[in-house]
């Protein structure tokens, strides 16, 4: 008997909530290529710009500081012979200083540079998730794929709203 209530109970519930799930509406998909909105966004474009141009001007003194420290180490050598041996410990701190010093600014420039990196996805991200968002319901979108999503192996190109997105992505940015 117990089996029976509990069969009837199951079915209940399965004809209830079916009605639930057939009165959501007809499911809209759509797909973006973050890779081609990447490429061609003038606005991502500005941004990346705007990163290189940073991680130049940081490589620009890690190369200055580098060549100095080659430069020291060369001159020590010419010179090495000739000097006395407590001046050659001086020299051999100094150069060690200067190691030191190059290899501080060079982790110190690293993590500037992934912050920046970090920073910038983090803010395009937010960017993307509001017009994502705005997209999906302006036109009644139930759920947006990102084109390289595990498990999506396949989608018709009619769904794919990638230059949508990178149109107003590019009106929002200008």
């Amino acid at each position: 008997m117990k089996n029976i209530n509990r069969f009837i109970l199951v079915i209940g519930f399965f004809f209830i909530f079916q009605g639930v799930a057939l009165g959501a509406g007809p499911l809209k998909i759509g797909v973006v290529d973050m890779n081609l909105l990447q490429h061609k966004s003038a606005s991502f474009k500005k941004v990346r710009g705007t990163l290189g141009k940073k991680v130049k001007s940081l490589q620009q003194k890690l190369d200055a500081e580098k060549n100095a420290l080659l430069k020291m180490e060369e001159d020590f050598k010419k010179q090495s012979m000739m000097l006395s041996l407590d001046a050659q410990t001086d020299k051999l701190a100094e150069l060690e200083k200067k190691r030191r010093y190059y290899k501080y600014l060079y982790e110190d420039f690293s993590i500037e540079m992934k912050n920046l990196e970090k920073n910038a996805k983090v803010r395009i991200g937010k960017e993307l998730n509001d017009i994502l968002r705005k997209i999906a319901d302006d036109q009644g979108f139930s759920i947006i794929f990102e084109r390289r999503t595990i498990g999506l192996l396949f989608y018709d190109d009619s769904i794919d709203i990638t230059d949508q997105v990178i149109k107003t992505y590019d009106a929002m940015k200008k």
